[in-house]
């Protein structure tokens, strides 16, 4: 991004930040090690203007205004940047030039449209005379990439209760994070159900680009329920990944970059440059005249996403009895990070682990394996040559869902062994009689037949309120073997109800 501003020799004004700055807990060392040190050369000469994420949250508390989050950033809470005074940092305004700038707090605070974040949106709102409004926090209201916008709590709500207001008041662009994606919008109003449709709620189904179907049009000023657009911007770090399609997206992008945004005057345009300066999506906005808004009917909307699967599918084995009700906190087949050939650090099976190119990490369908023609992600390179695999999928508990899981279970087929941890604690152990790693020993053959299924006891002490993180090393018994498979996934049994 930086060498993309400089190229342009058009330098930033300001820098937006979606939240998620710090992992994995919001720590001043964390604030340091993964956000200050890194981004200096920017922070140095950019005004960078927060939102708190949920890793911040686990930290730092909105209502109160305190911890390392608020140590770290110094927000308008009585209006000295423009904007109604809102008594509180964690959710503010601000004006630049001629826009008006709303960040909303959508971790810890009530969302609820009688609560004091909203009524005082309302407010600031009515009160704003600028030319656009750009409004920002962390839980998308769209998104189907690492987050699922229809099933999250925080995230619906946003969208059922928060929008509404926000479109009210004539908002234009609304940028969001926590989903390790980018996807951006067409031009839509009103799209507030859940699950989200693009019948009834699409004003331009065109992709926005200046140079293709031409931009996106509104009247002049600000106005109620023009079309806004929703670019999801969580692709700046963590590893990115896609789980379907939002009705309402124009663009999924699944690769790193940063979202440019440029406002001269009339025409606000978008673009999401990737790690290597390339731009990948490019969209306007351009507010001239009076323009009547009307309903799309029959929006060109993106395919479905799928994952191809040329395999056979794996069946349960008869070995070990699965629970009738169980349900799936990591879906079969799902993309999980793995490392082939060389050893991760110690801390490769905790949540602060970030795994990433550098140090050789992959993503790759489960299965994982190679010999038998029946692996997704075919490590083609491991006979003869290394014996270990490390993979880790991430998965969150919404508040309150652990106290509803009566008992934690590993569905796996594997060939030859393999250990389990959740959350950097070792759950379960079967076929390697000690060490881990490059120091295991004495690992047991067995040939994969199918899923079989492990409650994982004591595990769900484990567990918290939010990102969780499951990792399995798998083992073959030597280099020689002809065959070797990974391929897990995790399931919750409910707690029994009286």
């Amino acid at each position: 991004m930086r060498d993309h501003v400089a190229k342009q020799e058009h330098p930033l004004d300001l820098y937006l930040h979606v939240g998620d700055m710090a992992y994995p807990s919001g720590t001043d060392d964390e604030f340091q090690r993964t956000f200050f040190d890194v981004y200096q050369p920017t922070l140095r000469h950019t005004v960078c203007w927060a939102s708190m994420g949920n890793h911040e949250g686990k930290t730092s508390k909105g209502l109160l205004g305190i911890g390392p989050y608020y140590d770290a950033y110094v927000c308008p809470k009585r209006g000295e940047a423009g904007g109604l005074p809102s008594a509180s940092e964690a959710f503010y305004a601000f004006d630049y030039a001629n826009v008006h700038f709303i960040c909303l707090d959508s971790h810890d605070l009530d969302r609820a449209p009688t609560g004091v974040m909203a009524q005082w949106l309302r407010a600031d709102l009515e009160k704003t005379k600028s030319d656009w409004i750009i409004a920002y926090w962390h839980h998308p209201p769209y998104s189907k990439g690492s987050h699922d916008s229809d099933k999250e709590a925080q995230l619906i709500e946003m969208r059922e209760l928060i929008m509404p207001i926000l479109e009210a008041g004539g908002v234009d662009l609304v940028l969001t994070g926590h989903s390790h994606t980018y996807e951006r919008s067409m031009l839509i109003d009103g799209a507030y159900q859940t699950p989200t449709t693009a019948d009834g709620v699409v004003l331009d189904d065109g992709d926005g680009d200046p140079h293709g179907d031409g931009p996106y049009r509104k009247s002049k000023g600000l106005h109620a329920h023009q079309g806004t657009v929703q670019v999801v911007t969580g692709n700046g770090g963590a590893r990115v990944s896609r789980s379907g399609t939002s009705p309402v997206m124009k663009q999924v992008i699944v690769e790193y970059g940063s979202t440019i945004l440029d406002v001269d005057d009339d025409t606000l345009t978008g673009m999401m440059v990737n790690r290597g300066g390339e731009t990948r999506d490019l969209f306007s906005i351009v507010k001239q005249g009076s323009v009547v808004p009307k309903i799309v009917k029959s929006p060109r909307t993106l395919p479905l996403y799928t994952v191809a699967i040329d395999k056979p599918k794996v069946a349960k084995s008869e070995l070990t009895p699965f629970p009738k009700n169980a349900v799936n906190l990591i879906k079969p087949n799902s993309a999980w990070d793995y490392l082939a050939g060389s050893h991760p650090p110690e801390t490769w099976t905790t949540i602060a682990f970030i795994p990433n190119d550098s140090g050789g990490w992959k993503s790759g369908t489960v299965g994982i394996g190679y010999g038998d023609g029946d692996d997704v992600t075919e490590l083609k390179d491991m006979e003869q040559k290394y014996t270990v695999v490390y993979a880790r999928s991430e998965f969150e508990l919404p508040p309150g869902e652990k106290e509803k899981i009566g008992e934690l279970g590993l569905a796996i087929s594997y060939d030859d062994a393999f250990i389990a941890w959740l959350n950097g604690h070792e759950v379960l152990r079967v076929g390697v009689k000690e060490g881990h790693g490059s120091s295991a020993n004495q690992v047991a053959s067995h040939e994969a037949d199918g899923y079989e299924y492990f409650p994982l006891q004591n595990a769900k002490q484990y567990l918290t309120d939010d990102d969780n993180i499951l990792s399995i090393e798998g083992h073959n018994t030597d280099v020689s073997s002809s065959d070797f498979t990974l391929d897990p996934y995790l399931l919750a049994v409910p707690r029994a109800t009286p």
